[in-house]
């Protein structure tokens, strides 16, 4: 649904609904998995973008059924007008997601055969990425224009309860309860982490590991920007420099915090290119 007000405001409201489906790549290659269906609603409302200063705040909810997960997001569009030679905007946004079924690993230590010998790990996975989308487009001449554009981000994955598919075609799981690392295993459950940071699983509960990998929880951060100077310096002839900035860093953290991951990210290593192309035409 749609709506324009008579002060040029509009707002906008839609309603999403997917049913349950049986995934052929849940499991990356194993029997299918069923997903449950998902509900989106996402709500938006923009003033007037004839003004100086136009904002566009928006969100979105899904919910997916039998405790599939979540989603919340929410955005903020900001344009900026000041003349016809001046265009920025800002593109703030946040998301929240958390997936009780997202594929860790595969394993044929212990045959399991209600998904045909192989074990199949899940876990439950939270998530939070904040990102920031800026453009600034400068006319300072028909013949000489620049183009702006960056993209912060800082992204979070926290891999909390792992679990294997119960049953083929189903969404149902064995959960592993956490224990504490021993000197060949796990203690008190049938996962855990040793000294080296790796995750041990117990299959059949005998309080040895049958199958190990690397802790899954993550920080990303990354930037990238890129700057356009545009010059006609003759009809249908022109000279583009570019200046290309790309920073990342990542870490097995897990948590979302604001001031460490933006420290972490202006302090990562950067890759800087410059580039100039020319166009000559030759008017034959």
């Amino acid at each position: 649904g749609n709506a324009q007000f008579m002060n040029f405001w509009t707002a906008n409201v839609s309603l999403t609904y997917g049913p349950d489906v049986m995934s052929r790549s849940a499991t990356r290659g194993g029997p299918r998995m069923r997903i449950p269906g998902s509900r989106t609603v996402t709500l938006s409302v923009a003033t007037d973008n004839r003004q100086l200063l136009s904002l566009r705040p928006q969100i979105e909810l899904t919910g997916r059924g039998d405790g599939a997960g979540s989603t919340f997001g929410a955005g903020l569009d900001i344009t900026l007008q000041p003349s016809t030679r001046l265009l920025v905007t800002l593109e703030p946004s946040f998301e929240r997601k958390t997936d009780a079924a997202q594929y860790v690993t595969t394993s044929d230590a212990v045959s399991y055969e209600p998904t045909y010998g192989s074990r199949y790990v899940f876990a439950d996975l939270e998530r939070r990425d904040l990102s920031m989308v800026t453009r600034v487009n400068m006319t300072f001449t028909p013949k000489l224009s620049l183009e702006l554009f960056a993209q912060p981000l800082v992204s979070s994955g926290d891999f909390m309860t792992y679990k294997q598919l119960a049953q083929a075609e189903t969404f149902t799981f064995e959960t592993f309860q956490e224990g504490t690392a021993t000197t060949d295993g796990c203690s008190g459950g049938r996962t855990c982490v040793d000294a080296s940071g790796r995750r041990l699983v117990d299959f059949d509960g005998d309080g040895r590991a049958d199958h190990s990998f690397t802790d899954r929880d993550f920080n990303l951060r990354s930037l990238r920007a890129t700057a356009v100077l545009r010059w006609e310096y003759r009809p249908g002839s022109t000279i583009f420099f570019v200046w290309q900035r790309q920073q990342a860093d990542r870490a097995s953290v897990g948590t979302f915090d604001f001031g460490r991951d933006v420290d972490a990210l202006f302090a990562a290593p950067a890759d800087n290119r410059f580039i100039v192309k020319v166009n000559w035409w030759l008017g034959l």
